[in-house]
Order: C-alpha cells, then sequence, then structure tokens
C-alpha cells in the first residue's frame, strides 16, 4: 500500500503548507480511492478547512483544497481549466470513447494526477485538468486514435458554467429493489445480478458520498451520492412506493 501512504503523506503536507504559509495549496486531481483516503484523513487535517473539488457538483475526479477565504480574506483560485477536443475533419472522424481520449494524453507522457473528468458530447471532448499542462496539451495533442484532432482552451473555472455541454443533468431512475441495503440498490443501479454485486465491493468499487463501502448491508440516507466506478454517480432519493409483493421501489438521480 505504499502508494496510499504517499497519497496520505502528500495531503498531510499540503494541510501543514497552508496552515503555515497562510495561503491556498492545492492537490493534483485525485480519482476515487485517493479521495477515500483523504475523507479518512479529515481527523488529522481539520486544524485547516479543507474541500474537494472538481470543476463541476458532477465530477468524479477532483483536487484537494486546503485553506478558506473566511481565513485568508480572498477566495481560491483553482487551478484548473478546461479544454476542448474536436476533429479536425468532422466528416472522417472516428466515433472516439473516453478511454480514446484517456489513453492519447497519458501517451503523450502525461501524468493521471494531471488530468480530471472527461466529458465526450458527440464528436467532442471536454477536458478539465490542471491550468500548469494546458499549453503543452493544446500544442501537442494532435490526433486520437486515427483522428486528427484540434484542442483548444474552452474555459476556466469562472467562465465553465458558460458551456452548455458541462451542466450537470440529473436523470431520475426509478428501481425495483428487496430493500434499500446497498448490495440491492447497487445491483439495480447497475443491472448486474446481485450474485455479483459482491465483487464490486471486494475490488472497492462502490463509494458513499466520496468513501469507500465495504459492508453489502449499509443503508444510504436520502441525499447522499453513491458511486459506483465504471457506471457512473447518482444522488439518492429514497423509497418513493412499496409493491404487493413488498419489494420497494426507490428514486435515484443520475448524473449523465
Amino acid at each position: 500500500m505504499e502508494h496510499d501512504e504517499l497519497t496520505r503523506n502528500h495531503l498531510i503536507d499540503l494541510a501543514r503548507q497552508a496552515e503555515s504559509r497562510g495561503t491556498y495549496t492545492y492537490s493534483g486531481f485525485l480519482g476515487l480511492p485517493e479521495q477515500d483516503i483523504y475523507t479518512r484523513l479529515q481527523p488529522e487535517i481539520s486544524f485547516i478547512p479543507n474541500t474537494l473539488f472538481g470543476g463541476s457538483e458532477a465530477s468524479e475526479r477532483q483536487i484537494a483544497v486546503f485553506g478558506s477565504e473566511k481565513e485568508l480574506g480572498y477566495p481560491p483560485e483553482y487551478p484548473i481549466v478546461v479544454l476542448k477536443i474536436s476533429p479536425t475533419a468532422g466528416r472522417f472522424s472516428e466515433m472516439l470513447t473516453h478511454r480514446d481520449y484517456m489513453g492519447a494524453i497519458l501517451n503523450l507522457g502525461i501524468d493521471r494526477s494531471l488530468i480530471g473528468d472527461i466529458i465526450v458530447r458527440g464528436s467532442d471532448a471536454y477536458v478539465y485538468c490542471l491550468a500548469s499542462i494546458r499549453d503543452f496539451l493544446c500544442d501537442n495533442l494532435i490526433s486520437v486514435r486515427h483522428t486528427e484532432v484540434a484542442c483548444a482552451f474552452a474555459a476556466d473555472m469562472a467562465h465553465v458554467q458558460d458551456i452548455p455541454e458541462l451542466r450537470p443533468v440529473l436523470t431520475p431512475q426509478n428501481i425495483n429493489v428487496a430493500s434499500e441495503r446497498m448490495d440491492s440498490i447497487v445491483a439495480g443501479f447497475t443491472n448486474i445480478s446481485r450474485s455479483h454485486i459482491k465483487e464490486l465491493f471486494l475490488r472497492q468499487r462502490v463509494l458513499l458520498n466520496g468513501r469507500i463501502i465495504t459492508s453489502l448491508s449499509a443503508s444510504p440516507r436520502p441525499g447522499d451520492v453513491i458511486t459506483v466506478r465504471g457506471f457512473g454517480k447518482a444522488v439518492y432519493d429514497g423509497i418513493s412506493g412499496k409493491s404487493k409483493k413488498g419489494r420497494l421501489y426507490v428514486t435515484l438521480r443520475k448524473y449523465t
């Protein structure tokens, strides 16, 4: 678990730097397992205000921000920008996936911690990344698979809301479950048989409010955020009804 220990020490160091220097400090983008470390670390870093931010409320990958406007007297300047990747010849472009874009970016030698969420909208993709690699990406990302592309700056965090394609959309989902246990809800959310759900928990792919959940019998509360890596993220709204056979209808709002 060397990586976990490095992440833990790095976050503690950022918290101490923010306190001693009287300025904001920022981590790179944290994946869900790293965000779980951050959440569990709260008792040790509570001496400085801190939060997670990824660019929007729907962001999966997020940076840790240490410091607050109340204490420092000025708002944070999040070091995140959005880049837009578009095919240069739309008629002949491939249908590219999230994996295609991520592969092309990482093949440039860029560390994963510099890249946030990638949102694919039709033939275009929007990439959240640290501002420090903005120019490098724009200059060097010229193709994704066999498709020639152009990469350009789209927005900073002050103007990201001006891009309609990046506004979070929550789509209601009503699912029929045996109980409010997490394994039952995750089975309905992912359309995976309940007998195979245990594997998702064992592989630490299920999170509740940003924290890895290993207990299949845990129960979410209305307003909790459920994330299943590889399947998406949704707000749990609770029970909406009951069938004649005693099964429950529950409502989720999935980020799309």
